[in-house]
């Protein structure tokens, strides 16, 4: 079966608090999927994408944390039958089905084509993604309150951000969160860590994620930047 994704938002408004190269902001791209399950059930759900956007081509994420998902967020979230949890996973051979690789709910850093519109879950995407204890485990329905997660090999440089489809800028790709229903991740809050590569001192910021302002808002969801600090 054929999977039909139908594209209806992109993040489109960010605000950025410093001059400087930085992380400067977090949004999500929505849309609806219809993919085929192992055993070729059909699904049909509604999707975000969640992105770290950036003004900087060296910039590499390294992990996310302290994520509280606002109310309407925690849902139950849609899980593969052959994606085996939040850690982005696909065992490729005939558990590799559209569900998978479109449907399926993770998180991860980084680690994903970024020239496509909607990234595909193909076998080897986001290796290394590991989830720090507050996550509640690999097989909760949704990621606990303070949840983190990183990139458990920082030299592979999987969080670098990149060029992203039609008038997005920059941005690497965090999460897919996908439900049967009408869940928004708008009001969530996240913390996250960045560096320039190898050898460079990291920088910290807070993010909420929001609807984007008037007509925005038609268009899809952003985040703006927090109160932001250095270290190193």
């Amino acid at each position: 079966m054929r999977s039909t994704p139908i594209i209806s938002g992109l993040a489109a408004a960010s605000l950025t608090l410093a001059a400087t190269a930085d992380i400067t902001s977090v949004g999500v791209v929505s849309y609806s999927v219809t993919a085929e399950e192992f055993g070729g059930t059909s699904v049909s759900l509604n999707v975000q994408d969640l992105y770290l956007y950036s003004d900087n081509a060296a910039d590499v994420a390294l992990n996310v944390y302290d994520l509280t998902l606002a109310e309407a967020a925690r849902v139950t979230y849609y899980q593969s039958s052959t994606g085996l949890g939040w850690a982005p996973t696909n065992l490729g051979g005939i558990f590799d089905t559209s569900a998978t690789r479109l449907a399926d709910s993770f998180v991860t850093i980084g680690g994903f084509m970024q020239d496509m519109l909607i990234p595909e879950q193909a076998p080897g995407m986001g290796a290394g993604t590991g989830l720090d204890p507050n996550f509640g485990g690999n097989g909760s329905p949704y990621p606990n309150a303070f949840a983190g997660w990183y990139n458990g090999s920082p030299p592979n440089l999987n969080g670098q951000v990149g060029m992203l489809p039609g008038t997005a800028g920059m941005g690497v790709l965090i999460g897919r969160f996908a439900y049967n229903g009408d869940f928004d991740l708008a009001g969530s809050t996240l913390s996250v860590t960045w560096n320039e590569g190898i050898g460079t001192g990291a920088e910290q910021a807070n993010f909420t994620v929001v609807p984007a302002p008037g007509a925005l808002a038609l268009l899809g969801l952003a985040g703006l930047a927090g109160r932001r600090r250095r270290n190193g």
